[in-house]
């Protein structure tokens, strides 16, 4: 009887996500990491070839990357941050030949911090809100006011009461 010598069959999209999820879950990943894992890569599946195939997977990288309103910094960094985690698996397993991520030089975009302010009548009924009869609503009232005041309010308060302004130097 002759011997067949068989070819793996090569392994899909999904099936490479269920190893690298059961990779990390023996890794012991924390349960939020594991949970954001989760949704990000079923996100990227649903709207995936389910294939391993570079140009395949490169269209579908680009594709779900585009896709990302430009909002703010962390709706684009954490999916990209997972799919670039899953990617570098993946090309460490051989599954894959090269990381598109890399090979089109996407990064993480930049996050300022860009704070917004809040417009004074929403901060003024955000205090009216604050239940001042307790220590936390007080607290909260006291640390609130605190940061509301600025430079400015404090050099019109002082110019109403005539009260000179001491030098910063």
């Amino acid at each position: 009887m002759r011997m067949v010598k068989m070819k793996p069959k090569p392994m899909d999209l999904e099936t490479a996500m269920q190893k690298f999820l059961l990779v990390k879950e023996s890794q012991h990943t924390g349960e939020e990491t594991m949970k954001d894992y989760r949704n990000c890569l079923a996100r990227f599946l649903a709207d995936s070839h389910n294939s391993l195939d570079y140009p395949l997977l490169e269209s579908d990288v680009l594709t779900f990357f585009a896709a990302i309103p430009d909002t703010f910094p962390a709706r684009y960094n954490k999916p990209f941050q997972t799919i670039n985690a899953f990617l570098n698996w993946a090309l460490e397993q051989e599954l894959i030949g090269k990381n598109p991520i890399k090979v089109h030089k996407l990064h993480k975009r930049r996050d300022d911090g860009n704070i917004k302010p809040l417009p004074a009548d929403k901060l003024q009924a955000f205090l009216a809100s604050l239940d001042k009869s307790t220590y936390t609503g007080l607290r909260d009232y006291v640390i609130c006011m605190q940061f509301s005041s600025t430079k400015e309010s404090r050099r019109r308060s002082a110019w109403r009461n005539s009260t000179p302004l001491p030098s910063v130097r």
